[in-house]
């Protein structure tokens, strides 16, 4: 005969379980939540930390790009025109306002005195051992030169060595530069009388060559100081003429 079997609420195997008291629950309810606040603050912080160090680092990297800014922009020359004009008094009067440098369009004139002094000072030769004139002469023709023009004048400077020391000397007479149908064209005719110390006698030729000029942007201010118009050469073919029979 069977005996009917009830269930009990709160037992394990038969066995009663105490009951939990209600301060009890509250106590591991509030540890729980006191734990889940101690995340969120942690969790909190951590992004707090992490927003700070990404402050700093873009900081730190605008501050960077400032000074590379900087010095970039300090080694660039800021050169400005200004044209004046001179009075019966001999009072120096400005013309318009002050223009960029390579706003400025020089008259044909400033060209072609730049022509003539970079074909003396390219042509001209001394018997100097140390060649001190002759290295100055050729850094201000440097300094005006421009575009494919400085390949040509290298391959120049290769082929005649005239820093080398020689007992040739060489004299350039402009006599004549006259602006071409080509735009930013010119030709230069000279003469150039060459002697050496062995040998007394006297050689003239005569000499012919088209120059291309232009504009350039000066790096330095050594050639803004040299070079204060930004005028150069953009191409130049040169030869002497055959003599006349």
């Amino acid at each position: 005969m069977s005996e009917d079997f009830s269930p009990q609420v709160g037992t394990v195997n038969g066995t009663s379980m105490p009951a939990v008291e209600d301060t009890e629950w509250q106590r591991i309810e509030h540890a729980y939540q006191e734990l889940q606040r101690r995340d969120e603050r942690a969790e909190y912080r951590t992004w707090k930390a992490e927003r700070r160090t990404a402050a700093v680092l873009v900081l730190l990297f605008a501050m960077v790009a400032w000074n590379c800014w900087l010095w970039f922009e300090h080694r660039k020359v800021q050169a400005v025109v200004q044209v004046v004009q001179v009075d019966e008094q001999h009072r120096v009067l400005q013309l318009g306002l002050p223009q960029d440098l390579l706003a400025y369009e020089p008259p044909e004139g400033l060209y072609m005195d730049m022509l003539g002094q970079w074909v003396r000072s390219m042509r001209w030769r001394d018997d100097e051992d140390s060649k001190k004139v002759t290295r100055m002469r050729w850094a201000w023709v440097y300094r005006h030169t421009c575009g494919q023009a400085r390949r040509l004048l290298q391959a120049v400077e290769d082929r005649e060595q005239p820093f080398r020391p020689s007992k040739k000397l060489v004299a350039v007479e402009l006599k004549s530069i006259t602006k071409t149908a080509v735009p930013e064209g010119y030709q230069v005719l000279w003469t150039e009388t060459s002697t050496e110390r062995s040998s007394p006698s006297v050689k003239t030729t005569q000499w012919s060559g088209t120059f291309g000029v232009g504009r350039t942007q000066l790096a330095t201010l050594t050639d803004a100081m040299e070079n204060r118009l930004g005028l150069c050469v953009t191409a130049f073919d040169m030869s002497p003429i055959p003599p006349i029979p």
